[in-house]
């Protein structure tokens, strides 16, 4: 029966074998076994090691045969034994053969099923104690006080409370702590948890602690700090860990958070691993990503949630790099990976647009069973979606056990992409209403309309504006603000003004949606008036609706208005913002003060390619090809890498002044060097610093290639600038192939047969304009 080695480490000596053998003989040898049985118990009650059923089975037949099993002390020991481990079934077992049982007995086994969420069973035993009048101490009481912590159970916290009071034990510290905590807990009841608190006869460091988390969870920051003082300051208690934590919650600022920090450090409650996953993730959150590495680095002991916190922390502050960093390292040293940490690696793998990583941190995911995860599979399907892998998009979403709501978003989100229109969405949507009970919520209505991107996708737009009218939320900010980008991208501006104008509160996101969707479809003088109406709402300009009022000054060459934005923009501090700079600097080069341009190019504390970009095209603009060159080299002394964007305005500025191989130059520079594909606009520059270079049959042999109609455009401009009439003809005729009802190609055919004297054929090109209804639109002038 007996067998000397119980668990590792675990084991009784052949002395204490031979004793328990003859103990049921001898009483005064049993009363010697139960000596050394005791220390035995109490150490495996404190062991991390599991002990299996067997063990304790082995344990509970010495307690038997050595006739200690009648020690109530030594069976509630081998009780909480049998619970810690999970032996539930066995402990209710031994809890019925036992000779005799006391409050400690029955709150072992109430507290066990509390802990493990079988509360019938906690109250049925609690019922039973009561009904054997065994009567409960203030631990009972306190366990089943925080087990009604929660609203489902209220009217049972108050019955409870009513026990408590008619045993005379309210007023106990341990006990007044639960009753508390179960007010602040179970619907926020602020003054009978005060009430409690004060009716305390002493209170303790856990009773205040109770208080101020209470407020911290209400949000009464006032209230947190008047407590905390009064703890600290006029009763002098010391403030522990969880004190910390309630007061962490309190943090907004950066200033508060390096006080509470700098209190917590007095105290050494910074080392504590809650407090210092709190700190990591508060810092990051208020942008101190140097004191959140600090505190990170500073912490011995660092579990899942603090390696969660760090690599969040700098996933939301742009620092992916680093936060794939942390996970590597993570890994390595083999702590759990949980689905925040995934989650906020993969935006990070976003963020860097870095797919293989992503790919690694999938396979990650699939170790530790997380793929079904909804949460973290959002996540992946917007990495995948990023790169265009929709098969790969649709495997996950449809492995996904328990679709959320979220899930659903992210993959109408992932068909939502350039190029794909509307009818993928639409068609995810309808699924998600025929398949699901899943409440269809404004951001699913959002997430369809990023689908709607031109006027073929107009009518599942309005579909989806009228589920939105139906769902009340059309006035929302957020859905107003998609509604009127949806009309903006098809070109439905009276539909987007008057999605604007249902908009109940309109925020800068807002009016810059209106102003952007007028100064891009040719309407600066509606889009300023907009700007003025938005000031007298009380909106005031940031950095986004500046660059789109300053752009709009561009466009009508209001210099005087400009400048009034530009000396708004410096006295916010805005004019060093890349996005507002760029837009002053282009705003004066079109308004014909290239040296108001430079200055403000000059002033610029941390120029990136946006505001080098601008300055090229304003050069450009001017013809200044060398200034240009200049510029550009600036760019690459200055460690920064020309884009797209940055070669379209150098070979602008070359191609305008003729420089042919300077044109030749930077187009075999992208090429080469930089590895950007050109497109169609660059190609145009090359043919056109050859056509005014009047080497039109290299021109022609290069737009051969391109085949853009820009390109034939330009070809065409140069023969008629030229008088080539064999390559005007073949550069016209394949403009009419390519956009037949486009005037130009005919009026300036018409214009080289006018130039040569061939009167007949010009008027034949009128005529064909006639006959296929071919209109030129008419000149305009904003000079009378």
């Amino acid at each position: 029966m007996v067998d000397a080695k119980l668990s590792g480490g675990h084991r009784f000596d052949d002395r204490t074998i031979g004793m328990i053998r003859h103990a049921a003989f001898e009483p005064e040898v049993a009363t010697k076994v139960c000596g050394v049985i005791e220390p035995f118990l109490l150490s495996l009650a404190k062991t991390s090691n599991p002990i299996t059923l067997r063990q304790c089975n082995q344990i509970q037949a010495n307690l038997i045969v050595s006739q200690c099993i009648s020690q109530t002390h030594l069976t509630n020991t081998l009780l909480n034994i049998y619970l810690k481990f999970g032996h539930f079934r066995h402990a209710h077992v031994l809890f019925d053969q036992m000779p005799q049982r006391n409050v400690v007995t029955w709150t072992t086994l109430i507290s066990a099923h509390l802990r493990t969420g079988s509360l019938p069973k906690a109250f049925e035993m609690f019922n039973h104690m009561r009904a054997l009048n065994e009567r409960p101490n203030e631990y009972t009481f306190s366990v089943l006080l925080r087990a009604c912590a929660i609203t489902s159970l209220w009217n049972v916290g108050l019955q409870i409370h009513g026990l408590l009071v008619r045993s005379g034990l309210e007023r106990d510290k341990f006990a007044g702590s639960s009753i508390v905590y179960m007010y602040f807990n179970s619907g926020s009841n602020l003054r009978d948890a005060c009430r409690a608190f004060h009716d305390l006869l002493e209170k303790d460091l856990v009773a205040w602690n109770v208080m101020i988390s209470g407020f911290a969870h209400v949000g009464d920051f006032s209230m947190v700090h008047r407590l905390f003082s009064e703890m600290w300051g006029v009763q002098g208690l010391k403030p522990d860990d969880s004190t910390f934590v309630s007061l962490l919650k309190c943090c907004y600022l950066l200033t508060e958070l390096k006080q509470i920090h700098g209190l917590a450090s007095k105290f050494g409650a910074d080392v504590d691993v809650v407090v210092g996953s709190a700190l990591v993730d508060l810092y990051a959150k208020c942008g101190d990503v140097s004191s959140c590495r600090k505190v990170f680095d500073s912490m011995e002991e660092k579990d899942n949630f603090v390696w969660s916190s760090i690599i969040s922390g700098y996933t939301l502050n742009n620092r992916g790099e680093e936060a794939v960093h942390f996970f590597r390292d993570m890994c390595r040293q083999r702590v759990r990976l949980d689905q925040h940490v995934l989650s906020s690696t993969l935006k990070a793998c976003v963020e860097l647009e870095d797919l293989n990583t992503g790919v690694q941190v999938h396979g990650q995911m699939i170790k530790s069973g997380h793929q079904s995860d909804c949460f973290v599979a959002s996540a992946l399907l917007t990495l995948y979606a990023c790169f265009g892998e929709l098969v790969d998009v649709e495997k996950l979403f449809r492995r996904i056990a328990d679709k959320d709501i979220v899930a659903w978003n992210s993959m109408i989100l992932a068909h939502a992409q350039p190029g794909q229109g509307s009818g993928p969405s639409m068609k995810l949507l309808q699924e998600l209403q025929a398949l699901t009970s899943l409440q269809i919520q404004g951001a699913t209505l959002v997430a369809v309309l990023k689908s709607c991107e031109n006027k073929s996708d107009l009518p599942a737009g309005r579909q989806i504006h009228s589920l939105m009218v139906k769902s009340s939320v059309s006035h929302h900010t957020l859905v107003g603000n998609a509604l009127v980008h949806m009309y903006s991208e098809c070109g439905q501006i009276v539909d987007a003004f008057k999605a604007f104008v249902d908009i109940v509160w309109k925020d800068d996101g807002s009016w810059s949606s209106i102003i952007g969707t007028y100064k891009q479809n040719g309407m600066e003088l509606e889009a300023l008036e907009l700007c003025k109406e938005m000031l007298a709402d009380g909106i005031t300009f940031t950095s986004y609706s500046l660059p789109l009022c300053i752009s709009a000054c561009s466009q009508l060459s209001v210099i005087q208005v400009g400048r009034q934005l530009h000396v708004f923009a410096i006295k916010s501090g805005y004019n060093h913002d890349v996005y507002v700079g760029s837009s002053i600097i282009d705003m004066y080069a079109k308004c014909g003060t290239m040296e108001v341009s430079e200055k403000v190019f000059d002033e610029q504390v941390e120029p990136n390619e946006v505001i080098y970009n601008a300055m090229i095209c304003g050069y450009a603009h001017h013809g200044k090809a060398q200034e240009a060159i200049e510029v550009f080299s600036k760019l690459e002394k200055n460690g920064l890498t020309p884009n797209h964007v940055t070669f379209l305005a150098v070979l602008s500025a070359c191609s305008h002044s003729g420089y042919v191989e300077d044109t030749l130059h930077f187009l075999t520079l992208m090429l080469n060097k930089y590895k950007i594909k050109p497109e169609s606009e660059h190609f145009s520059c090359l043919v056109d610093a050859y056509g005014r270079a009047g080497r039109l049959e290299e021109a022609y042999q290069i737009v051969q290639k391109d085949g853009s109609e820009s390109a034939w455009r330009t070809l065409l401009s140069a023969c008629r600038n030229h008088n080539n009439t064999k390559i005007g003809e073949k550069s016209a005729m394949k403009m009419i192939e390519l956009n037949p009802s486009d005037h130009a190609p005919y009026i300036l055919l018409s214009n080289i047969y006018t130039g040569e004297g061939k009167w007949e054929e010009a008027l034949k090109c009128r005529e064909k304009m006639a006959k296929i209804s071919v209109k030129k639109d008419p000149g305009s002038s904003w000079l009378i």
